[in-house]
This record gives structure tokens, sequence and C-alpha cells, in this order.
């Protein structure tokens, strides 16, 4: 049950006060009502039917400033995130997010304020900067909300900048086999990424035992990322280990890789040791040389991924099969990313359709 204090300003006017127990039994107060009529309302919307239906909110919780709460959902998801993910979103929060909302009280912003905020931030930036910025904005105001902080979300109907999808850049079996001929010693690694569609940390994370020779599989446990200038090794991006058919011109050539490898030796280092970093597509990495040698539509080590996903594709595997190789969390995933490669299934379709129905629809003409 609420009560009712009547109290004097220093002007001379009266306030009327609200006294209750919140629903940990703590006793709180909420001041400034100028009758005991709207004292009596707001109790009556914010304690008595809020405590009853459960959708109390302490009214002071909402003045706990963002940069608080903040740091604390990074923390909380610190050993969640993949280690370069981490790496990102901290960046983030440092870069966009806290130098605008960190000296905030969280019931203080307005939804018109963070649409304004994103419609900036957009002018500036990527899609994908914006929607990383607002993911943390959002995620501090969701956990909030869970911990009965606050009710109304401002960052709820923000409309985001749309990614816009750059156009794929599929090599053809001979153009894989040209670079991977012209990146020399690294000819294997070539062939893992344009017909395995590892990603660049998975299969530079590969050691001796994980190639099987008798099941003509590579064992992907693992994958190792470049945070801050220091190499961390971490699960696959989905969490999830998986296997991945082996064909046979990288089994050829990872037999002579292997050859003199201990189980735990890696089998693509760099020339000094350790994990090889990333290779740009310009002149001065190895990876560069060999796109200008061997005349190949230029294209990143990560899109080589790509041209495995196409050469499986146009070899007849289904969505559920080019899934598994490239480790995507759903079939879903797959067919939105590579729509434009099971396109030509839709032709194929009509065809057999056709045929398979031309005795029963033709029979009359």
């Amino acid at each position: 049950m609420a009560s009712y204090e009547r109290y004097a300003l220093k002007s001379g006017d009266t306030r009327w006060r609200v006294w209750y127990y919140d629903p940990g039994h703590k006793r709180r107060n909420k001041s400034g009502f100028k009758t005991k009529r709207d004292a009596g309302d707001w109790a009556a919307r914010n304690i008595t039917t809020a405590i009853n239906d459960g959708s109390y909110v302490d009214p002071q919780s909402g003045r706990v400033r963002i940069g608080v709460l903040g740091e604390e959902w990074i923390a909380a998801h610190q050993n969640v995130w993949k280690p370069s993910h981490a790496y990102s979103m901290k960046s983030s929060w440092r870069t966009h997010v806290a130098p605008k909302w960190g000296k905030r009280a969280l019931g203080d912003v307005r939804h018109s304020e963070v649409q304004s905020w994103i419609n900036d931030l957009s002018s500036r930036r990527s899609a994908s900067v914006v929607k990383r910025a607002f993911s943390i904005l959002n995620g501090i105001y969701e956990t909030a909300r869970d911990d009965g902080r606050i009710s109304r979300l401002p960052v709820t109907n923000i409309k985001l900048p749309k990614k816009q999808r750059k156009k794929r850049v599929y090599l053809t079996p001979e153009q894989l086999s040209k670079l991977a001929d012209c990146s020399g010693p690294h000819r294997p690694l070539i062939l893992v990424l344009g017909l395995c569609g590892l990603r660049w940390g998975e299969a530079t994370a590969l050691t001796a035992s994980d190639v099987d020779f008798r099941m003509n599989r590579l064992h992907i446990t693992k994958s190792v990322s470049q945070v801050g200038g220091k190499f961390e090794v971490s699960a696959p991006k989905t969490w999830k280990n998986r296997d991945v058919p082996m064909f046979k011109p990288v089994a050829d050539a990872l037999r002579e890789v292997i050859k003199g490898k201990q189980p735990d030796d890696l089998l693509f280092p760099s020339t000094k040791g350790g994990y090889m970093p990333p290779q740009g597509k310009r002149h001065n990495s190895w990876y560069g040389r060999a796109l200008e040698e061997s005349g190949v539509p230029l294209l990143t080590c990560h899109d080589l991924r790509h041209t495995a996903a196409s050469i499986a594709v146009h070899s007849g595997a289904n969505v559920k099969v080019v899934q598994r190789m490239l480790g995507h969390s759903s079939a879903a995933m797959t067919l939105d990313i590579y729509a434009d490669l099971f396109s030509e299934d839709l032709d194929t379709l009509t065809l057999n359709v056709d045929a398979a129905i031309a005795d029963v629809f033709n029979k009359d003409e």
C-alpha cells in the first residue's frame, strides 16, 4: 500500500510525496506532485498495478548513466564473443557510443535522439559500422529492460541503413588453378581456400593432425584471428567443429606439405614461423603478386571461399552440403548469400517439371 505525505517548498508552495514498498520490500518514495490526487494516480499506475502484474520499474533506476551500464554490458559478453568480434565491439563502444551517450541517464534518452544519431553516423560511416554501434546501445537498453530498470525503450523501431552487398567474384576452376600455380610455395593454401571453402583463420590454424587422408577430410576445430597485433586462437566462427571434404588436388598438395611435420605443426606457417597474417591484394604481399602474375580478376583471400561455393554448386552439391562445407549456421544463410548460384536450378526445375507433366497436359492436343 502507498501512503502520502504533504511537504513545503522554500517558496512556500506545497507538494505531495508518495511512500511505498517495492517488490523487494525496500521503502521508497516519489515526490513533486502538486496535488494528492496526482500522487494517488501515479501510485495506482506505477506501484499498485505494476507490482501486481510484474511490470514494476524503480523510478530511480532510469537515472543510472549509460556509460556505467555500457561497461558492464561489454564485460558481460567478453567470454561469449570471439576475440576479433570483442575487439571490434570494444572499439565501436569507445569511438561511437560512449562519447555520445556515456554521460546520459538511461531514462532521459528520446527515440528521436537515437534516430538523429543513426542518421548522422550513417552520413559518415559504413552501414556495418553504424549497425555495430547501434547493436551496442540496443543491447544496453534491452538488458536494462530485462533487469527491470526501464520499461520504455527509445531504441525501438529505429531505421537503420541497409548494407549494400557487393557483387561476388567467382573464379573458374581454370582461373583458380592458375592463381594457385602462381602462388609458388603457397599453392596448397590457395587450393584449400578455393576448393574447400575455409575461412582464412580456419585455414591458417590447420595443423598436421587436422588432415585425415583415410577419410579424405579436413577437421576444422579452431580458427586464428589477428587482434590488436596479436594472434588469438578460438573455436570456428559458428562455435561448431566440422569436417570438410578434401578434394584430390588438395589431398595431393597436402601430402607434400605434411611430410616431416609433427601433429601439432602448422600446415601454413609464416616465413618467420607462427601464424601467417592475412594477405592483401597489393603487390607487396605474396598473394598480391600471385594475382598480378596470374591475371585473374582481383579478389580477396576471403573471396576464394565464394569460388569454392560456386564450384561445389555447379558440380551438383545441394544447399545443405554447401552449408556444412562452409560452416554456415543454417541452410537459409547459405541460400541468402549465394542465391545467384542457385538461380540456374529454376531453369532446370522448369525443364524437368515440363517433361514430367507433358503426357498429362498435352494428351488433348
